[in-house]
């Protein structure tokens, strides 16, 4: 009974963190057209490591390269900040989200057997959506991958195979407004990164 209870707080609490995320729909994508960044992107290994944060969010830990080598060949007005998880000390760096917590806590997911497995992928194209945060428009990057692997464990948990219904992807960073200039690593200061840590 008070197992019972307590998964369903924890899910409507997921739930309202999941709605109040920034998030976008299978079709608010735009086709980036920046093919030095595939040709460079697809030399790096496609595959990735099953891992579980301890709040049971599920990812695939792929290798950084995918953010740092991407982000200076990026042609674009502005700047591009990458995601926090990338540039905190203690964030979890470049990954392809698998499972989320809230689907973990409704499908009484407790245990993966998975986990520390490889799974590939493969690099599909460069895409951009257009956010507003705090009235301000942004710009999120992020590398589409082709994961048929990652498709079949979901199903495997009585998931659908993709989440909320768009393609698994690499987040690679944030576009920001009013700096011109080719596109850079930036640091991001400790507000940046609460804004736009629920951006990925």
């Amino acid at each position: 009974m008070f197992k019972t209870f307590v998964q369903k707080f924890f899910l409507v609490i997921a739930i309202t963190t999941s709605l109040c995320s920034t998030g976008f729909a299978a079709n608010d994508y735009y086709f980036e057209d920046q093919p030095l960044v595939i040709e460079e992107v697809v030399q790096i290994e496609q595959k990735g490591t099953l891992k579980q944060k301890a709040n049971g969010y599920l990812y695939l830990d792929v290798s950084d390269d995918f953010i740092t080598l991407a982000i200076p060949l990026i042609d674009v007005p502005g700047r591009i900040v990458p995601p926090s998880h990338y540039t905190n000390k203690k964030g979890i760096g470049a990954h392809i989200s698998v499972i989320y917590e809230n689907e973990i806590i409704a499908k009484d997911i407790w245990e993966i057997e998975e986990l520390g497995q490889e799974y590939t992928f493969s690099v599909m194209e460069l895409r951009s959506i257009k956010m507003t945060n705090n009235n301000k428009m942004q710009k999120l990057w992020l590398i589409a991958v082709d994961a048929p692997e990652l498709e079949t464990l979901r199903k495997k948990y009585g998931l659908r195979p993709l989440l909320k219904g768009h393609d698994f992807h690499i987040t690679i960073g944030t576009q920001l407004p009013n700096y011109y200039h080719r596109a850079k690593i930036v640091p991001l200061n400790s507000v940046q990164e609460e804004e736009l840590q629920e951006a990925a």
